[in-house]
């Protein structure tokens, strides 16, 4: 491991297969000498990246709380979910989730989100969890807004990593762009529907999306509709307000 990369790489453990680690461990998964991941270690723990846990294992360390706290207070995006989301989930009219969702590399992250208290599903887009970007209304919204050379750039990346990327599923998100929402039905979380608008931020550079969650028993014709205009109207508010002109 060389430059940032050996950070990097150590710390990307503790976020896609364990929350504590010892160095052999750490040795073993990154293929590479225990004293190289020690030295790496230390320096990580001395920064406040890592801390040391029982048993000479390690865990993330309390600076990440400082930086969550920071987002927070100054992302944009971030701070318009706390203003904008929980009256979207007032004017819904039936038990739901709000999300509002990003572009993450080739993911999508959630960044914010409320619900209503009779909505007691579980769903899978949690504030800060990566999601896949070809399934489900919230991330084919993001994929769908992105300009078209961005986006055959991310479809072709997301081929070459072992996905379908199909001409029936960029026509579907040609026919996204071009109505401007998206229904998905159980695409993701079985029994939830996803109702999806994108959203394009360009004093940001981001590409994001609002969207409601559901139970598919409760969407019906006249319920998609409400809910369809209230996405549109709230997205084009969210949009204005980080982007004013």
């Amino acid at each position: 491991m060389a430059g940032f990369d050996r950070y990097q790489n150590i710390l990307r453990l503790f976020l896609d297969q364990g929350s504590l680690w010892t160095v052999a461990d750490m040795s073993d998964a990154l293929q590479t000498s225990a004293s190289n991941v020690y030295r790496t270690v230390r320096e990580l723990v001395a920064a406040g990246f890592l801390e040391s846990a029982a048993d000479s294992q390690y865990r993330l360390g309390p600076i990440f709380l400082e930086f969550e706290h920071r987002l927070r207070e100054t992302d944009p995006l971030v701070r318009s979910g706390r203003t904008f989301l929980m009256p979207l989930v007032e004017q819904a009219g039936i038990p739901c989730c709000v999300v509002l969702a990003r572009l993450y590399g080739d993911k999508v992250m959630c960044v914010a989100d409320a619900r209503s208290a009779r909505f007691g599903e579980q769903t899978s887009y949690e504030r800060g969890r990566p999601m896949p970007i070809m399934r489900g209304a919230t991330s084919k919204a993001v994929l769908a807004g992105l300009s078209p050379r961005r986006r055959d750039k991310l479809l072709l990346k997301l081929s070459g990593k072992g996905e379908l990327v199909t001409d029936t599923f960029r026509a579907e998100l040609e026919s996204i762009r071009k109505a401007g929402i998206v229904t998905a039905l159980g695409e993701v979380d079985a029994g939830l529907a996803g109702i999806a608008v994108p959203m394009n931020f360009k004093a940001l550079a981001v590409h994001a999306s609002l969207s409601f969650v559901v139970k598919q028993s409760d969407l019906t014709e006249d319920t998609g509709r409400r809910l369809d205009t209230i996405l549109r109207s709230q997205a084009n508010v969210i949009e204005n307000f980080i982007d004013p002109q």
